[in-house]
């Protein structure tokens, strides 16, 4: 799962450094480290034990450390007069992908597509990407806890993921300590194994090329969602709670993940009605507010005999819950400023692209309603970016019917160019 600082702090970690950094030795501290199984990640560690950088280290790797890697270490360790004695445990942890949310991973390998693709790639590139998916998928088996029914379609990349993925999973089962509870529940833990579809890419790249038009779709495409954080610049306007943290050279920073309320209500909503929901949201916090003002302030009325006991004691009641019930408001308004500026945002770029025109365009080609003429009005427009018509323009040669004329084809590739594609 990703880490933010404060998760890091609640578990006692005060300190985190990169691997490849120039680090201080601090004797008397132990040391988590959580590293890839790569040579170099290897000969750094060994130099940290043998330079006593640390009082104990904890090695901790994403996928399972290959025996000669494993022996080399223990080598280079020992070496140093001390280097034993730092290494404390070692653990292989299986964490080679990023869970996002709840329901939702990435192995995080931006370029595998690219290097799948390329007809000028090595046959060992493509098995060294191929061996990372396969790690990455095992990985996340290995964390459900479970052993998946595998399906994909025959031939390409995917079938070979397939293949080197159940041949390291029946491995697995085969050793002597089982990473699955399946090699001890048996038949009864098949019967609710889950279902592993594995697809190419270009088994579908219409919705890779397509413009969204729900929210958490649209904070991905157009305000660039990286890691569960998107990063505003100073032009997409102040907005309220535009002032706090993460914001060197006139950029915010904000976090969205499966503890945001509004995020995992709405994330699914149209644009649209997200920002009907924002303005009900924050209707609703003024009224919370109003209710504990008139709450607090509320006393005896005039010409109205009240004990004194009894008023004090309603009035402590009504202050204790305001108290209680404040931070929790607080960060509700916290969270509903994030999601009104970055509603402002987005709708910034649907004026200033015509996103919506795109979208309607888009869902036009995908559905054959939307001939060539009325594709090349749109990409010889004023609005959209070069982005959004070199989208278009493939999205209409992927779902078009037969080969397009070279008349056809020229012309888009004319319009797509003086939009300023390259």
């Amino acid at each position: 799962p990703l880490l933010r600082l404060n998760d890091l702090r609640k578990h006692g970690i005060t300190l985190h450094l990169m691997l490849e950094a120039e680090r201080q030795a601090i004797p008397d501290v132990p040391a988590v480290y959580f590293v890839q199984p790569t040579q170099a990640n290897m000969e750094r560690i060994a130099s940290d034990a043998t330079a006593a950088l640390y009082e104990s280290m904890h090695l901790n790797f994403t996928t399972s450390l290959p025996s000669k890697q494993l022996e080399a270490l223990a080598l280079a360790v020992v070496k140093g007069e001390k280097g034993p004695q730092r290494i404390a445990k070692l653990h292989d942890q299986y964490l080679a992908f990023i869970a996002l949310e709840p329901t939702l991973f990435s192995l995080g390998l931006t370029d595998a597509y690219v290097q799948l693709n390329d007809p000028s790639a090595q046959d060992s590139q493509i098995e060294t990407v191929v061996a990372s998916i396969v790690d990455g998928l095992f990985s996340v088996c290995v964390t459900l806890g479970v052993v998946p029914i595998i399906r994909c379609p025959r031939g390409g990349v995917a079938e070979h993921v397939a293949a080197q993925l159940d041949q390291k999973l029946r491995d697995a089962l085969r050793a002597r300590n089982n990473l699955f509870v399946e090699g001890v529940l048996g038949l009864s833990a098949s019967l609710t194994r889950p279902l592993l579809c594995l697809f190419d890419r270009n088994f579908d790249m219409s919705s890779a090329l397509q413009h969204s038009w729900t929210y958490k779709p649209m904070v991905h495409d157009v305000l660039g969602l990286h890691l569960n954080r998107i990063t505003l610049s100073a032009e997409a306007g102040p907005g309220p709670g535009s002032t706090g943290p993460g914001l060197a050279g006139g950029k915010r920073t904000y976090d969205v993940d499966e503890h945001d309320f509004f995020w995992e209500a709405c994330g699914t909503h149209a644009f649209p009605r997200v920002a009907e929901e924002v303005e009900t949201q924050l209707q609703r916090y003024r009224s919370a507010v109003e209710e504990i003002n008139k709450r607090t302030a509320a006393g005896a009325q005039e010409g109205e005999f009240v004990d004194a006991d009894e008023l004090l004691r309603k009035n402590t009641q009504n202050l204790m819950a305001a108290v209680s019930s404040l931070p929790e408001l607080q960060e509700q308004k916290k969270t509903l400023d994030k999601h009104t500026n970055l509603a402002t945002a987005l709708l910034s770029a649907i004026k200033g692209r015509g996103l919506d025109a795109w979208h309607s365009t888009d869902e036009e080609v995908l559905c054959g309603k939307a001939d060539l003429g009325a594709v090349l009005r749109l990409l010889g427009g004023a609005r959209g970016s070069p982005a959004d018509r070199l989208r278009l323009a493939l999205l209409w040669l992927l779902t078009s019917e037969g080969v397009p004329s070279e008349a056809d084809y020229n012309e888009l590739e004319g319009a797509v160019r003086a939009g300023g594609a390259d």
